[in-house]
């Protein structure tokens, strides 16, 4: 007869260690669990730097179709066609608006300039456009203010977006905002061309306050008077600066562009440029080298896109017509559209129309119409805006030579 052994019991250590094996199981089931979790609001959020299985679902399809972008296009040529944060392929017109600011004291954000880059990626241009930071914004509460002080509002990248679109027409795809100083530390790495001065200056610097002068015929090599020469800070007037401001990037940046293209491009830049808290791109990318690499990819299409002659664009000056015979009335209303800060090419005509071949007064307007004598969209755009700023109704298109936008007030204005 067999007698039955009797159950070995484990020894304590054994048994510890077996608690420890369990905890850790426990310990690694939760740390997956949360990582899940996490992971899973950043794809149905859309969150950057955790939205990593949005990204990658994005990366398995664009494998899936053989390196094609979604409508079966090839990889885009430059990095920042590709959204940085989802991962689509941008096509059409891709814009970027870039904003130069000073701080204050106390912290507050002023904005020296606004320049909109826009990429069109089908027919291979790029241009320049000038955006009056003296133009009229207005903020979640509905308050009016300048985009100039838009960065002291909450959502100020939204409201930038937002008023730069509803004035051009064109959806701001990227946001980069600069700061003076570090705009000047960029220039300084990029070590871009000199220029000469065709007559005498006084640049007035927004971190000192003090006036540099500099005299026709010489050269302009450090970075600070650069950026002062090219943000037109020797023009005292709002408006005369702003369209100095466009002169002087058009007949400048295509020779900075070849000097960069000459030097690398690409890698360039790349080496040079960083991403930092005085240097910020909207929507960021993974991180500020990414950021980086997108910056790089943008200054290289505008060297490929800009060939010899880069545009540069501004809104146009604005005529006001009486249209109804209300004395001053046409001098009122371009002191409203400049307190608006819209520019003003004249406010003392009459409207006319041609009776026998001969122009003569139009007070006829009841409602005040504006026209826009130009096809081209960013002035069309521009007109619209207007019609919105001044709740006018009409908006038509005219052509014929003249101011390319011209309000004509009637007597709803007079009211």
């Amino acid at each position: 007869m067999t007698v039955p052994q009797e159950k070995e019991k484990p020894s304590r250590l054994a048994r510890r260690r077996r608690r420890e094996a369990r905890y850790r199981r426990r310990l690694l089931v939760a740390a997956a669990a949360a990582v899940v979790a996490v992971l899973a609001v950043g794809a149905v959020w859309d969150i950057p730097y955790i939205n990593a299985a949005r990204v990658a679902v994005s990366w398995l399809k664009e494998r899936a179709r053989g390196g094609q972008g979604g409508d079966g296009a090839p990889e885009p040529q430059y990095l920042f066609l590709t959204h940085p944060q989802t991962g689509k392929v941008l096509s059409g017109e891709v814009s970027l608006l870039v904003g130069i600011y000073t701080e204050d004291g106390g912290g507050g954000k002023t904005l020296l300039s606004l320049s909109l880059v826009s990429y069109d990626t089908e027919a291979g241009g790029a241009s320049l456009f000038m955006v009056p930071e003296a133009t009229v914004a207005y903020n979640a509460r509905g308050d009016r203010t300048e985009l100039r002080r838009v960065l002291r509002e909450e959502g100020a990248e939204d409201i930038l977006r937002s008023t730069v679109r509803n004035m051009t027409g064109a959806s701001v795809d990227y946001l980069v905002l600069c700061s003076f100083r570090r705009a000047v530390e960029t220039l300084q790495g990029l070590d871009l061309p000199p220029l000469t001065l065709h007559e005498d200056a006084a640049f007035a610097d927004p971190l000192t306050g003090e006036t540099q002068r500099l005299f026709a015929g010489q050269e302009v090599r450090d970075a600070d008077r650069l950026l002062l020469y090219l943000l037109a800070t020797d023009r005292a007037d709002t408006w005369e600066s702003y369209y100095a401001r466009r002169e002087r990037a058009e007949g400048y940046l295509p020779a900075a562009l070849e000097s960069l293209s000459s030097r690398g491009g690409y890698g360039y830049a790349e080496e040079r440029l960083r991403s930092d808290d005085a240097l910020r791109m909207f929507p960021a990318a993974a991180s500020p080298e990414r950021d980086a690499l997108y910056l790089a990819s943008m200054l290289q299409a505008a060297m490929d896109m800009g060939g010899g002659f880069l545009p540069c664009r501004a809104v146009p000056r604005v005529e006001v017509q009486n249209g109804c015979g209300v004395p001053e009335l046409g001098k009122k209303v371009g002191e409203r559209l400049a307190s608006l800060g819209v520019p003003l090419a004249g406010t003392g005509g009459n409207a006319k129309v041609s009776v026998g071949g001969e122009e003569v007064n139009d007070f006829s307007y009841q409602r005040s119409v504006i026209v826009c004598r130009s096809a081209e969209p960013r002035v069309s755009a521009y007109a619209a805006y207007l019609g919105v700023l001044l709740s006018i109704g009409e908006v038509r298109r005219e052509g014929g030579p003249g101011p390319e936008v011209v309000v004509i007030a009637g007597r709803d204005m007079a009211q």
